[in-house]
C-alpha cells in the first residue's frame, strides 16, 4: 500500500492527518458511542504513522482510510462518522478499493451491516480485542481479586509515602520524554511505532493537550512514571502507560491512582479501556491480572 496516498471518490479527498485536523477528529469522534480505542481521539492520531491514517470529511461525515488491523499492506476503512447514512457512506468507499474492506469494526456495530448484501465478516484475533475494566476496582482495589494489586500498591506506598501524581504540562512532558527514552521499546514493529507516537506528543504537548489528561507519577522529585488517557461517555480510554520498572510497584500505583482522579474528575466513569495485548505473552498476563469484566472483539468486514 503507498502509505499516506490521496485519492479522490466523488468529491471525496483522503489526505495526511496532521495536527490541523485533530480538533475535526476530536469532534466527530465523540459521536461514536464505541467503547473501543479505535473510535477515540488518541486511538487515531496517535497511530497515524503505525496505519498511515488519511481522513475525509464530506456531509459532515468523517472517513478514514489506513492500513488493515491485522495486514498493513491492505487499505481499509474505518466505519465512517456523521451524518451520512451507512448505505450512502459504503457507496463511497466501495467506489475507492476493490475489494473494500472495514477494520477494526466493533463487535457491538456488527448488526447495522446486515442490511447490506455481500458483507462478509471476519473476526480479528485476540490478540486485537480491547481490554474492559470496572473503574472501581482499578481505582479501589477491594475484594479478593485485588489482593496482589493491592499489597504492589500498599507496599510501594509504604516505601514512597510522598509519591503523588502531578497533572503532565509542558516542562513535566519533557521529563516523561527522557524517562521514555531510558525505558525504550520491544523492537518490535508496534513497540516502534508506540514509540516514535508517544514521544512525538510528548515534544508538541501543547497541541496534544486540549483532548489528553496526563498524569506523571513523582517520588521523591523524580518522575518513574506518566499515564495519559481521553475520557468519552462512560468509558477512561488509557492510551499510554509508562513506568521505571525497578521501582517496585510504580505500575500498579499509577494504573490504580490515575483511576481514581479520573473517576473524581468525572463521576460518569464506569469502565477502563486498556486496549489490546497485541499478542505479547507478557503484556496479556499483565492485563489479565487486573481481572478485565470482559473483552471487546473486534472484525474485518469485506464488501464486494
Amino acid at each position: 500500500m503507498n502509505r499516506y496516498r490521496t485519492i479522490t471518490i466523488q468529491g471525496l479527498e483522503f489526505h495526511r492527518i496532521t495536527k490541523a485536523d485533530f480538533a475535526d477528529i476530536a469532534r466527530f469522534m465523540r459521536l461514536s458511542d464505541s467503547r473501543t480505542c479505535d473510535y477515540t481521539f488518541g486511538g487515531i492520531v496517535l497511530w497515524i504513522n503505525h496505519f498511515g491514517y488519511t481522513m475525509a470529511i464530506q456531509d459532515n461525515t468523517l472517513y478514514i482510510r489506513g492500513g488493515r488491523e491485522d495486514d498493513l499492506s491492505i487499505p481499509a476503512f474505518a466505519i465512517p462518522v456523521g451524518d451520512a447514512g451507512l448505505e450512502e457512506a459504503m457507496e463511497l468507499l466501495r467506489a475507492s478499493e476493490e475489494p473494500t474492506w472495514l477494520s477494526a469494526v466493533p463487535e457491538d456495530r456488527l448488526h447495522v451491516f446486515a442490511s447490506l448484501a455481500e458483507a462478509e465478516v471476519c473476526e480479528l484475533g485476540r490478540e486485537w480485542s480491547d481490554y474492559l475494566y470496572d473503574i472501581n476496582a482499578m481505582a479501589d482495589l477491594g475484594g479478593g481479586a485485588m489482593k496482589r494489586k493491592r499489597n504492589h500498591v500498599n507496599r510501594f506506598m509504604a516505601e514512597h509515602p510522598d509519591a503523588c501524581l502531578v497533572e503532565i504540562d509542558r516542562h513535566i512532558a519533557g521529563e516523561c520524554g527522557r524517562l521514555l527514552e531510558a525505558i525504550g521499546h520491544d523492537g518490535s514493529a508496534t513497540g516502534r511505532s508506540e514509540f516514535e507516537a508517544v514521544g512525538g506528543m510528548l515534544a508538541g504537548w501543547d497541541d496534544y493537550a486540549p483532548y489528553f489528561v496526563g498524569e506523571a507519577l513523582v517520588v521523591g522529585g523524580r518522575i518513574v512514571g506518566f499515564t495519559v488517557g481521553e475520557t468519552k461517555g462512560d468509558t477512561l480510554h488509557v492510551h499510554v502507560e509508562k513506568c521505571d520498572h525497578s521501582v517496585a510497584g510504580a505500575n500498579e500505583a499509577l494504573a490504580s491512582m490515575y483511576a481514581a482522579e479520573m473517576r473524581r474528575r468525572d463521576g460518569r466513569l464506569l469502565y477502563v479501556n486498556r486496549q489490546d495485548d497485541a499478542g505479547d505473552a507478557g503484556l496479556r498476563a499483565s492485563k489479565e491480572s487486573w481481572r478485565p469484566l470482559r473483552l471487546l472483539p473486534k472484525f474485518n468486514i469485506r464488501l464486494s
